[in-house]
């Protein structure tokens, strides 16, 4: 994709982005729950990517593979994820099974 490309697409995120933060809001409060946490999932999806992770893949999810295989940060960042979202949240949430 053209440079040119990507930096529409990127004005285009900055215009819609306050909008879709006003909507999950109202989503959440008075509306479809499901709309709104598909909408949180998008973010989380967009903050994977920021870090370089894989596209449609959540922050969960790769800090649940990075478990599985020893990663030293996801040790760090699996306790704060799963205080927020409840015990053993990355962890199913990770692609990759662990072996028994």
């Amino acid at each position: 994709m053209s440079r040119k490309k990507l930096l529409m697409i990127w004005l285009l995120c900055m215009l819609t982005a306050p909008v879709l933060l006003l909507a999950m809001a109202c989503q959440a409060a008075f509306g479809s729950g499901t709309r709104a946490l598909s909408m949180a999932v998008a973010y989380d999806e967009c903050g994977n990517a920021l870090f370089g992770g894989a596209r449609g893949e959540t922050i969960s999810a790769r800090t649940g593979n990075a478990l599985i295989q020893g990663r030293r940060w996801a040790k760090i960042a699996a306790p704060a994820i799963d205080a927020i979202f409840g015990a053993g949240h990355c962890l199913a949430n990770a692609t990759i099974r662990q072996e028994p």
